[in-house]
């Protein structure tokens, strides 16, 4: 489970996660490839079935993907004579990078992406897309603290999660 971006699900207390692991490890509490699976096709397919909430998304977060998906591209076509595509084909739209993160969130979960992997392998977690409010869902999550992991005065979740 080390080597696959897979979808994982715990709660924090009252608070519903998701976090999309790309390849990052897993603790041993999470680590039930058959729970996970089975908790993301059950949510897909609850997609569109209730009324969806309503969410916010990490903005500035997601414009720095772009940003960096950008660069990227950039240097491609400097070092390889970057053929065979036009500049529409390389446009990335911001609801493009949040997509998956927001069907987790429409249901009422609190979704991160893997930003970064420390050398210690460590994973850091950035918060892609939230519902405004804290929802209870039916799901049967296991019960899971990241490190540091704090909920301001607000209920407001930490932008950054560590694992």
């Amino acid at each position: 489970m080390e080597t696959h971006c897979i979808d994982v699900f715990f709660a924090c207390g009252q608070y519903p996660i998701h976090i999309l692991t790309a390849g990052s490890k897993i603790p041993d509490a999470l680590n039930d490839i058959l729970r996970n699976r089975t908790l993301q096709e059950e949510i897909e397919r609850n997609e569109g079935g209730a009324a969806p909430v309503a969410t916010s998304t990490n903005t500035s977060y997601i414009r720095s993907l772009r940003n960096k998906h950008y660069t990227v591209i950039e240097e491609y076509q400097k070092i390889s004579q970057f053929q065979g595509y036009n500049e529409f084909d390389l446009q990335l739209e911001d609801n493009q990078i949040s997509a998956h993160f927001l069907v987790y969130a429409r249901q009422g979960f609190y979704s991160y992406d893997c930003s970064e992997i420390k050398e210690d392998g460590t994973a850091v977690y950035k918060l892609m897309a939230w519902p405004e409010q804290v929802q209870q869902l039916n799901y049967d999550l296991p019960q899971f603290a990241p490190k540091g992991f704090k909920v301001d005065n607000n209920g407001i979740l930490p932008e950054t999660l560590e694992m």
